[in-house]
């Protein structure tokens, strides 16, 4: 009866899984810029961001944040830094830099705080 049990447990994440696993092409990868400013973190439209390499090199990709403050990277699985302008008239709350790993399936969020007069 256990191996029945277990038999079918194996089968049925096979087929949850499935779905997922079509719907993501190998390889590809995303890193999210989110930039915010003050308490209630109001999104920032036109920051923008270089991806480039942990380990150096030309960037990657430029991205610019949207209406909603947020810009999306897409590009293989790795370790990439993420360096922000700051915008006119805000300071910025940290580092202008962060690095993030990628890897298929998860997207790691960069978020950079701004203090905006």
């Amino acid at each position: 009866m256990r191996s029945m049990l277990f038999a079918l447990s194996v089968v049925g994440a096979a087929v949850a899984l499935a779905p997922l696993a079509a719907a993501d092409p190998a390889g590809d990868s995303a890193v999210k810029v989110q930039a915010v400013y003050g308490v209630e973190q109001f999104p920032i439209a036109g920051v923008t961001a270089d991806v480039t390499p942990c380990t150096g090199g030309p960037a990657a990709g430029t991205i610019t944040t949207g209406r909603d403050g947020s810009a999306t990277f897409i590009g293989g699985s790795g370790c990439y830094r993420v360096q922000v302008a700051t915008p006119t008239g805000c300071s910025l709350d940290g580092d202008a830099a962060q690095q993030v790993s990628t890897v298929p399936g998860i997207i790691p969020v960069a978020t950079f705080r701004f203090r905006c007069a």
